[in-house]
């Protein structure tokens, strides 16, 4: 624990979204809730403005590729009737958007190795990535919906879980050999006028990769960016995606809600990262979490309250199946979901199989979802929000959205965020730069050494 003279630590922090209606089914029928405008970019602009101007350090986005369906191809009906997790839409195509209304807030935009193509990743963020600024990252994951996804996709079948990790690894391989290696670092855009000469053609690489999923033999046609490399983000939180983010994340997004065993999955990753020869304080570990702020104690836990109750059964039932491959409608209510077993959220699926009933599980879903819940007056969640970070050893938070748009952040940074400055866990002037900068401290935008995308870099 410090000390009252040890310098406290500068949390990070980020706002949790997704490009629909509402994250958690129903919680957009709140009276304050605005989601009528969710598809229009002025409707992300205003949110965007907002957290630039209040000091938050990244807008992150969340993605749904599919929606939530069982194995016999049943789309509940719940999940058109009540958004859930329906319509969601691509946020990438919303961030240049964003950035030309801010002056330094980071972006960070989740992308599937299981649906996409490495070429086509690289390429997408390395646009982004000029267009921003540098202020762009990419949150690597292997998806859930699996069931959805072959549907849509035509893939053959739900891919293994383990194989989905083995293919994410080439993946990311493939993506940091052509922002790393397809353009060598010394001055490879002359851009000489008299002599004809804008890329010097002995610096940019050709590109050969044959491997298990994935081949490619060209030329990488993005102009190095800012960073080359965005921010890499990771959420995995089995086994294999442990090992997986502490092998490339460098910022690793955790949705713990007990403190003990935060802090056990922190020190339990930066253990892996020095496993995989990267330090363990390289990686920046960023957990979940809801604040709920008003006036009294007693205002704001009814306002939990009503949160909470928005959302119907059927519907949270719905959303877990997205997640985890379960119909909890499918059980009896008074069974326990000790012996069933998923290849799509195997770790969330694991969060349950404590010995309680189908029923408490769907009852308790409004409260267990997500990180950390606070909730109380400013000066509360300020103090709880200090204590969490100094226990855990996590290095910021993620805010989830509670109502949609502006007003899930208002209160926090009006009143919070202000009382966390005065306690020297957020910076007393908002960061700027590079995405990576700002949340990894590195001294340039680029990866830092350890990571092992430098290793690919090209250097004649």
């Amino acid at each position: 624990m410090p000390t009252s003279s040890t310098p406290k630590k500068e949390l990070v922090l980020g706002a949790f979204e997704v490009m629909a209606p509402t994250f958690l089914a129903n919680s957009w029928r709140h009276p304050r809730a605005k989601p009528e405008k969710f598809a229009s970019l002025q409707f992300w602009q205003d949110l965007a403005k907002q957290l630039d101007e209040g000091g938050f350090d990244f807008l992150f986005f969340a993605e749904h590729l599919a929606y939530p369906m069982d194995q016999g191809d049943k789309v509940p009906e719940v999940v058109i009737r009540e958004a859930v997790q329906f319509p969601v839409h691509d946020a990438l195509f919303a961030i240049s958007g964003l950035a030309a209304v801010t002056e330094r807030l980071g972006f960070v935009v989740t992308s599937s190795t299981t649906a996409g193509q490495p070429y086509l990743n690289a390429r997408n963020f390395g646009t982004v990535d000029h267009l921003s600024g540098g202020r762009i990252g990419w949150n690597i994951v292997t998806s859930d919906m699996q069931t959805a996804l072959v549907r849509l996709l035509g893939h053959r079948e739900v891919t293994p879980h383990d194989k989905r990790y083995a293919r994410a690894d080439e993946f990311v391989q493939l993506c940091l050999k052509q922002w790393e290696g397809g353009w060598s670092d010394d001055d490879p855009q002359p851009m000489d006028k008299e002599r004809g000469v804008f890329n010097d053609p002995e610096k940019v690489n050709w590109i050969s990769h044959e491997g298990e999923f994935y081949s490619l033999n060209g030329y990488f046609p993005i102009a190095p960016s800012v960073q080359r490399t965005p921010t890499l983000f990771q959420a995995g939180a089995s086994p294999r995606g442990r090992d997986f983010a502490a092998k490339y994340a460098e910022c690793i997004f955790t949705q713990e809600r007990d403190v003990e065993k935060a802090a056990a999955l922190v020190k339990d990753l930066r253990a892996r990262a020095e496993a995989q020869g990267r330090p363990g304080d390289s990686i920046k570990i960023i957990n979940g979490m809801s604040a709920v702020v008003g006036p009294t104690h007693e205002e704001a836990v009814q306002l939990r309250k009503e949160l909470l109750d928005a959302p119907s059964r059927e519907a949270m039932a719905a959303l877990f199946m997205g997640w985890s491959g379960v119909n909890l409608m499918d059980f009896d209510p008074d069974t326990t979901l000790a012996d069933v077993r998923t290849e799509i959220g195997q770790s969330l699926l694991a969060q349950y199989q404590d010995g309680r009933t189908v029923g408490e599980v769907i009852d308790g879903l409004r409260e267990t979802m997500g990180g950390f819940k606070v909730t109380g007056t400013a000066d509360e969640v300020a103090d709880e929000l200090e204590h969490i970070a100094e226990a855990t050893g996590i290095d910021g938070y993620l805010v989830e959205h509670s109502f949609g748009g502006t007003e899930s952040y208002r209160d926090f940074i009006n009143e919070v965020m202000p009382r966390m400055r005065d306690k020297g866990i957020l910076p007393q002037q908002p960061r700027s730069g590079s995405l990576r900068e700002m949340l990894t401290g590195t001294p340039t935008p680029r990866l830092p050494e350890s990571h092992p995308g430098a290793a690919l870099r090209a250097s004649r």
